[in-house]
């Protein structure tokens, strides 16, 4: 496909003008064409934003690449040179991933996630399901892009971030509904924070377990009771380690579903009744400061253990 040809399905109120073409740019709010595009001598795409938005944002918001606006050039024995599809495929990227098989995956309704911001869009030149970062003014902070349904055996290789974005708290829109409820519930990712919501549970997605940092703490300065899910793996002990050391530890609730990773599997496990099995798991959750009092109190225990008879002989 052309580099031309490539950009303009991608483009929304896309009208011809004087041998070009004029868009809405995707980069900003645009309820008029303000995006010119053209094609070059050489066959490249020529993108101007008369607002002021930069050309590689502008291609990212597309779900492209820089190196789409340009003919591929031919290798110097004159085959054209082959590119690898990107992301590679693996078993996770068999299945297309779009807001209809996610929705499906994830138990959700489309319109639900619609209202939560997610659209179906490409990245780089794939399906993925364009992720929104709202603030707590409702303005667009960051872009995250879905690009597998799930792991792959090759590893973990199913979100980018739209270039310039910095990873934030997930919902932190819904931050002053929180903070009337008197509690938020810190879950791993956005899909388990989307399924809370349908059920009406203040809950916010950290995008990683290795992204939180102390800043986010003064997010949630007035929110009573912060409860985590703590995942059963390395990934969750690493952020209970984090939130630990964070300011929040004193008002820090650790929640565990047994034999479920997470909200979205306890919730797939027996949808009827989720919402009664997760208000009864905030209830037995421990507080923070408690169990790492009792992790000490029994770490002294068995170093004394281990000791004493050495300590009791010194001794006599």
């Amino acid at each position: 496909m052309k580099p031309m040809d490539k950009v303009l399905e991608q483009l929304a109120g896309v009208v011809v003008s004087n041998g070009s073409w004029k868009a809405l740019c995707p980069a900003h709010e645009d309820r008029e064409p303000s995006l010119s595009v053209a094609e070059g001598d050489d066959g490249r795409v020529l993108l101007k934003c008369f607002a002021g938005c930069d050309t590689e944002n502008i291609v990212n918001e597309l779900g492209l690449d820089m190196s789409d606006l340009f003919e591929r050039s031919e290798a110097s024995n004159g085959h054209k040179k082959k590119f690898s599809s990107y992301p590679p495929k693996t078993t996770a990227t068999v299945q297309p991933c779009n807001l209809k098989n996610y929705a499906e995956a994830k138990g959700l309704p489309v319109e639900f996630l619609q209202k939560q911001g997610l659209r179906d869009q490409k990245y780089q030149g794939r399906p993925a399901v364009r992720i929104s970062y709202r603030g707590e003014g409702d303005s667009e902070d960051a872009v995250r892009f879905r690009i597998a349904l799930e792991k792959s055996e090759e590893g973990d290789d199913r979100f980018r971030w739209r270039t310039g974005s910095k990873a934030a708290l997930y919902g932190l829109w819904r931050l002053e509904s929180i903070k009337k409820a008197g509690y938020v519930v810190l879950v791993e990712g956005e899909s388990d924070a989307q399924t809370l919501w349908f059920h009406r549970i203040p809950a916010l997605g950290i995008p990683g377990v290795d992204t939180w940092k102390p800043a986010w703490a003064e997010q949630l300065e007035g929110v009573e009771k912060i409860f985590a899910v703590i995942e059963p793996d390395q990934g969750g002990n690493t952020l209970r380690e984090k939130l630990g050391a964070s300011d929040i530890r004193d008002r820090l609730y650790l929640v565990d579903f047994n034999e479920h990773k997470d909200a979205s599997g306890l919730y797939l496990s027996d949808r009827e009744t989720f919402k009664d099995r997760f208000v009864s798991a905030l209830k037995k959750a421990k507080s923070w400061t408690e169990q790492h009092r009792a992790e000490r109190e029994a770490e002294a225990r068995k170093a004394w253990a281990a000791c004493k008879d050495l300590v009791l002989g010194c001794v006599w």
